[in-house]
Parts: structure tokens; C-alpha cells; sequence
């Protein structure tokens, strides 16, 4: 039986499902709750209340469950500690809201008259590889209904995966997107941002990503690029970009959006390279509804409590990744030198 420990506040909502769940019997089998964390040996908290626990965790220790997205990069370097977190509850709205907007830059350059989409990905993870999946189910490029929503006209895919991808995701993915010609191929990082018109970056936190992009990698993007960060904070520093509402509002010409047949208006569109953070377009846009962003405390309760009975049975569950590679050279040269290699 495993010792749980709730670094949540006592009157949070999310703790109390938790707590309810963990005493349910399935549960209570192979789970008990403490009051003191010098007793755990499972640890659950958020990213907003990692910070008030100690900065050494006990070393009776063995989990750190976090309830959100985040990766815990506090506790990176903890011996025999495992970090998990809820990732899989927000997987399916993180991905479908990442495909709404490069959908929408895809149709801002067809208004230009640009050729086709080149997309670069920075992380094939988890939400890497699902990204890609949709994004291949979505595309067709001898498909051209303007009526189509996810009509994303791709041109080629090009990915830089930081950490040693699942075996056989590469082959998979050519050949899903091969079914529409579209290339995928592997590239150093400042390659692929020197040619990408879209990058995404979806990676964890880590020493060598403190951030990963900053001012020189935005030096090297097109100024009509754009970044969409998936990623923890800290990965990607939005200073070095225009944000998604400066450039807006250099596209908005006090009336309608810019005509692309004005004059010049496609220098108006260097504006960039323009930074949008989904996690922060997706509040904004449920705000506007008027549409609760908080998820349901008994769906994080029931994941929470399935997670830690696997690991209380030492069956396998999903880790968090940071990047943690050598300061001295490119992130994808030493993921090149990880094993197993595909």
C-alpha cells in the first residue's frame, strides 16, 4: 500500500474529489492518505501549488502526480523520482485548438496567395505524434474545398524531436501523410525554424529549454512566420516575438481586416514572427462565450485515482520528459545520440 500525500489546498475542490475518491474501496486497497509528507511515498499537487512544498521532497518519495499539464521541473533532478501529470485529461482540446489556429494561418497565406503551408515541429511526444495523426486525417492537398473547415492546403512537415521518439513513429507518420505527398522529414532545430512558416513547440521544460526559442531563434524565422506554443512556460520566451494582438491589430486597418489586394498589404504581414500561447488563446476564446475553462474536479479525481493505483501495482504509466541536454551545442544533435534510435 502506497502513502498519499495532498499538497492541494484543504478547501480546493479538486482535493476533496480526490480525497473521496482514494477512500473509495477500490481505491483504499492499495492507497492511504496522510496528513504529513515526511510519511508519503506518492506526492499530488498542481503547478500553481508545487511551490509550497520544500525544495527537497523526502526521500521516501517515489511520485510526484500533478493534477494539470504541467511537468514539475522543480524536482527534475530528484533521484528515483517519477513525475507524471494529468496530461491526457486536456490532450484532445490542446490539439484541436493547436489545428484551429495553424488552420487559420494557412488560410491567411492562401488569401496572399502564398504556396502552400510548411510546418515545423519542435517535440515528438505524446501531443507531437497525436498532432501530427489529426493534422494528417485533416489534409489532402489535391482536396481544394474552400467549404472544408480543416482544409489546411500542407505543403510539407518537417520535425525536430528534441528526446528519442516512439519506436516506429516517424515511419508511421510518412506514411500517413505520404497518402497526400506530403514529406516528413527530420531537421536540426535552426533548420527547420529558418524554413518553417508555422512552428509548433511542444516539449517540457528543462535546463538547455530556459527557453529553448528566444531572440535568436526568432532571428532566424521568416517575419511571417508564426510560433504556437504548446509547450510549459519558460520553453518559449514570448519577448522575442510580436504578440498575437500587436499583430492583429497592425493587420486591422481601423475598419475591416487588410484587403490582400491594397496595395503593399503583403508587407503588412511581416510583422512577425507572431507568438500565440493556445493555453491562453483557448481561455480567451471559451471567455468570450462565456464557457467555464476549469475542468470538472471528479474527472481530475478519477484520473488521478486510476494513475496511482497503476503505480501503487508497479504497472507502467506515462513520465514527464525535460530536455536535458549538454549547454554546448544543437539540441538535436545530442537527441541524435540517444537510444534507441529509430
Amino acid at each position: 500500500m502506497k502513502r498519499v500525500y495532498l499538497a492541494l489546498p484543504s478547501a480546493d475542490a479538486v482535493a476533496a474529489a480526490i480525497r473521496k475518491r482514494l477512500r473509495r474501496k477500490k481505491s483504499a486497497r492499495h492507497l492511504d492518505l496522510v496528513d504529513e509528507l515526511g510519511s508519503a511515498q506518492i506526492v499530488v499537487t498542481s503547478s500553481a501549488d508545487i511551490g509550497s512544498l520544500p525544495e527537497v521532497l523526502p526521500a521516501s518519495v517515489e511520485l510526484l502526480q500533478l493534477i494539470d499539464c504541467g511537468g514539475g521541473q522543480r524536482y527534475r533532478d530528484a533521484p528515483n523520482l517519477t513525475t507524471t501529470n494529468a496530461f491526457s485529461l486536456y490532450e484532445v482540446e490542446i490539439m484541436m485548438f493547436t489545428l484551429e489556429v495553424v488552420h487559420e494561418m494557412s488560410e491567411l497565406r492562401q488569401a496572399f496567395g502564398a504556396e502552400s503551408l510548411r510546418l515545423g515541429l519542435v517535440g515528438l511526444g505524446r501531443l507531437g505524434v497525436s498532432l501530427l495523426k489529426l493534422l494528417a486525417e485533416s489534409t489532402d492537398r489535391h482536396h481544394d474545398d474552400s467549404s472544408d473547415p480543416m482544409n489546411f492546403h500542407l505543403g510539407s512537415v518537417v520535425v525536430n524531436d528534441i528526446r528519442t521518439p516512439p519506436q516506429g513513429a516517424m515511419t508511421a507518420l510518412q506514411k500517413l501523410f505520404g497518402a497526400s505527398d506530403i514529406s516528413v522529414r527530420r531537421m536540426s532545430l535552426d533548420q527547420l525554424l529558418s524554413t518553417s512558416d508555422v512552428v509548433v513547440v511542444a516539449v517540457y521544460h528543462g535546463p538547455t529549454a530556459d527557453p529553448l526559442l528566444g531572440d535568436r531563434e526568432a532571428r532566424l524565422l521568416d517575419p511571417r512566420a508564426w510560433v504556437v506554443d504548446v509547450s510549459e512556460n519558460g520553453v518559449v520566451d514570448p519577448s522575442a516575438f510580436v504578440s498575437l494582438k500587436q499583430y492583429v491589430s497592425r493587420l486591422m486597418d481601423g475598419e475591416d481586416s487588410i484587403n490582400p489586394d491594397e496595395p503593399g498589404a503583403s508587407d503588412r504581414l511581416r510583422a512577425g514572427p507572431v507568438y500565440v500561447r493556445v493555453e491562453d488563446a483557448v481561455r480567451e476564446k471559451l471567455a468570450i462565450f462565456d464557457i467555464d475553462t476549469e475542468r470538472d474536479p471528479k474527472d481530475i479525481a478519477k484520473f488521478v485515482g486510476w494513475n496511482l493505483r497503476r503505480f501503487s501495482r508497479g504497472k507502467s504509466i506515462n513520465e514527464v520528459e525535460h530536455i536535458d541536454f549538454p549547454s554546448a551545442g544543437d539540441p538535436a544533435f545530442w537527441s541524435s545520440r540517444m537510444s534507441p534510435r529509430e
